[in-house]
């Protein structure tokens, strides 16, 4: 398990790669604290950058209920309940992201959602499950959020965004940007056909994959090329 200042190193760098990617800068990433930290909650950080004299590298601390521990002077999100009745419903999760991912939010509003349509959006199965597109500004709606979300790794939001989980800030880094690139590749799929679902095996064959070091693929390679400058292709944006 990271450290603390480790975990804050990874969502400063995660809330940068999903400005970078999603072109959007509202929502935030959060994750909870170490286990051996006395402190018991989790950090937050937003996309969005504030106004001078706020630090843009600022994160906040809150306990498990929502509490501003640290970093008060930043404006506590409206939607914190989504936050803390994810974290609260899903022991499993360590991090959990909300975005506003383009493509697939329109997707909702055609009454769809965003299935398997290649290896690296398997996960998602024969759909991701959408709520309404309330703002998550309370304990019941991020309760029924959470209920929505059940064991999957991401949900869609009609008309709003998206929420994400991982086991680790790479990880859920890695599911909001594969619901976007799966959204754009069924539209795409649709300009020439009718996009299918991943084929079973191929679907059951994710669930059992063996570990191994690709799991966070994405996530591994874009932090490299932050730190180290140089160019890629990604979705067709600079280096960070």
């Amino acid at each position: 398990m990271p450290n603390y200042e480790e975990l804050c190193e990874q969502v400063r760098f995660g809330t940068k790669l999903l400005f970078q990617e999603l072109n959007d800068p509202w929502g935030h990433i959060a994750v909870r604290l170490p286990e051996d930290d006395p402190r018991k909650g989790f950090i937050l950080k937003h996309v969005r950058v504030g106004p001078p004299p706020n630090d843009p590298e600022a994160v906040m601390l809150f306990d498990e209920d929502g509490n501003i521990m640290e970093g008060g002077q930043r404006a506590i999100p409206w939607e914190l309940p989504l936050y803390v009745q994810i974290f609260k419903a899903r022991k499993d999760v360590q991090s959990c992201i909300h975005t506003h991912p383009q493509v697939a939010t329109a997707l909702t509003m055609a009454g769809k959602t965003v299935f398997a349509i290649t290896h690296q959006s398997a996960p998602f199965e024969h759909g991701l499950p959408v709520f309404g597109g309330e703002m998550i500004n309370t304990t019941d709606i991020g309760a029924e959020l959470a209920k929505t979300l059940d064991k999957w790794p991401a949900a869609l939001m009609k008309g709003h965004g998206a929420v994400a989980v991982g086991t680790s800030v790479g990880q859920a880094v890695q599911n909001t940007l594969y619901v976007e690139q799966a959204a754009r590749q069924q539209v795409w799929a649709a300009t020439v056909g009718t996009p299918q679902v991943l084929e079973d095996p191929l679907i059951e064959f994710h669930r059992k994959q063996p570990p191994g070091d690709g799991g966070l693929a994405l996530w591994y390679t874009k932090m490299h090329v932050h730190k180290t400058g140089e160019v890629h292709g990604g979705h067709g944006h600079g280096v960070l």
